[in-house]
């Protein structure tokens, strides 16, 4: 009967996904909330799951709506907009992934919402004033976060509560082909550094086979499809069966390199934006000696970390724990 009448209360709930998509903030925010929704649905079928972004240039809303969740498009960032659709929308539950939305932005949030839960995504080491925060980077600890959220802020950090989907929770038998490397730099790799390491790997060995993987906003599409000597994969559903045959991967050092070891498969990490330092130095830290930074990139760099990976395996340094549906259980025990 208890079940019964848990059941019933959830059924009723409302989670909303703040969270937006460009080319200047990348497709990783929205991404990983679509991994996030999913898993929530598959915890619970009932609870009704929205989104809210800007339509930004270079956004990719429109996966949103085909992964059939309702889209509320919001006019501007600020606070007041927010809290309108809020209370318009009747949001139990608040799911944030903006770096444009703060300590100060969340308190007065709730203030405003004092029955509203709210969860923010953090992969910077802020301030936040929310119910609930998840890093979900392999590096972070719940320890980083002693002084930076309230004494009521349940705290989500690790390989543990890493979101990935679900082919990356498969396992692979295929076989690797010799030369064979994928280059996963972003949906839209603004720096345009696919080209710049494909033309770098070529040099190293004319005999390499390169996949480009990337997505249909990527400003550099057309280049890309002029090439002749690489292989490109635009908005392919197989990443990971992809990746599983290649000798090695160089990729972003955010949430697609967390999809690469979860496959442990060799890569080269690019630190292509200032919130991967924190990745990158947990790498370090661990004598994971991986990374090439994309303003020092260079024919020698790569060549030197291409010898490393061939004699290294990193995954006897690190423990990795990942989980398929531990956040989104945390998330609806919220709900109950």
């Amino acid at each position: 009967m208890l079940q019964k009448i848990i059941s019933l209360v959830i059924e009723l709930k409302k989670i909303l996904f703040r969270c937006d998509s460009s080319f200047n903030l990348g497709l990783g925010h929205v991404k990983r909330c679509l991994v996030l929704a999913k898993r929530l649905k598959e915890q619970n079928s009932d609870i009704e799951i929205l989104f809210a972004s800007l339509a930004l240039k270079g956004n990719i809303n429109e996966e949103i709506v085909s992964k059939g969740y309702i889209l509320e498009l919001l006019e501007d960032s600020s606070l007041e907009i927010l809290d309108k659709k809020i209370k318009e929308l009747r949001v139990d539950f608040l799911i944030i992934d903006s770096y444009s939305i703060d300590e100060v932005f969340e308190k007065e949030l709730k203030q405003k919402n004092q029955k509203l839960k709210v969860l923010s995504f953090d992969d910077t080491f802020c301030l936040h004033y929310v119910d609930m925060l998840l890093n979900h980077g392999i590096q972070a600890k719940k320890s980083d976060y002693k002084d930076l959220v309230p004494a009521f802020c349940k705290v989500l950090c690790g390989s543990e509560y890493t979101l990935l989907r679900d082919e990356f929770f498969m396992e692979y038998q295929n076989s690797i082909e010799e030369n064979s490397v994928a280059i996963l730099l972003g949906g839209n790799d603004v720096l345009n550094l696919s080209s710049k390491v494909a033309n770098a790997l070529l040099e190293i060995n004319s005999k390499y086979s390169i996949s480009i993987i990337t997505s249909s906003v990527n400003p550099y599409i057309e280049e890309l499809r002029q090439r002749v000597d690489i292989k490109l994969l635009v908005d392919i559903d197989n990443i990971a069966e992809v990746l599983s045959s290649k000798e090695f991967v160089i990729v972003a050092s955010g949430g697609s390199l967390f999809e690469v070891m979860a496959l442990k498969k060799k890569f080269i990490n690019i630190e292509v934006a200032t919130n991967q330092k924190e990745v990158t130095n947990f790498l370090e830290v661990n004598l994971i000696k991986t990374t090439i930074k994309a303003d020092e990139f260079s024919l020698e760099k790569l060549r030197a970390k291409i010898e490393y990976i061939k004699k290294s395996d990193i995954y006897k340094k690190i423990e990795l724990n990942f989980s398929k549906d531990r956040v989104a259980k945390m998330i609806l025990e919220e709900l109950v």
